[in-house]
């Protein structure tokens, strides 16, 4: 059974809240990033390397989570909602939020343009930029973005 969106909404402010205390810098990404609803998990990007070990710690302690995957920054609400946690070095963060926002065939044709991961491109404006690309906001990537890109199929 699928939750409202307001619960989803909810556990993502506090999430973030929590995360804040841990002295992290989470960005929201995703497909609730790019205005889709149903979602299957929210999902994160900390700013960051943290080793998988530390992430099993850090989840397993958290109170909003009833349990966590070992060795997968994912964990399970006390709700029942899954959440997924990427990280990336500051240097490569805006080529990673384009990457784990997707669409997954925009991902794709964004990854076949010279300058994909050069850094330093600590925000999606840089990044689209070192790919020769004006910022595309995350509503307008699944289709309108796709179309913008040089050889990409658009159905």
């Amino acid at each position: 059974m699928m939750l409202p969106l307001p619960v989803y909404l909810d556990l993502e402010s506090r999430v973030l809240a929590w995360a804040a205390g841990q002295g992290w810098r989470l960005q929201r990404t995703g497909s609730l990033r790019r205005d889709e609803w149903p979602v299957p998990r929210l999902e994160f990007l900390r700013e960051g390397r943290l080793a998988l070990d530390e992430w099993d710690v850090a989840l397993a302690a958290c109170p909003l989570f009833a349990r966590a995957a070992s060795g997968q920054r994912e964990a399970w609400s006390h709700e029942g909602i899954r959440v997924k946690f990427y990280q990336a070095p500051t240097e490569f963060l805006g080529f990673a939020q384009i990457a784990h926002t997707g669409p997954a065939g925009f991902v794709a044709a964004c990854r076949r343009l010279p300058g994909w991961d050069e850094a330093p491109a600590p925000d999606e404006v840089t990044a689209f930029a070192r790919v020769g690309l004006p910022y595309i906001p995350p509503s307008r990537r699944p289709l309108e973005g796709l179309a913008m890109l040089p050889g990409a199929a658009c159905d």
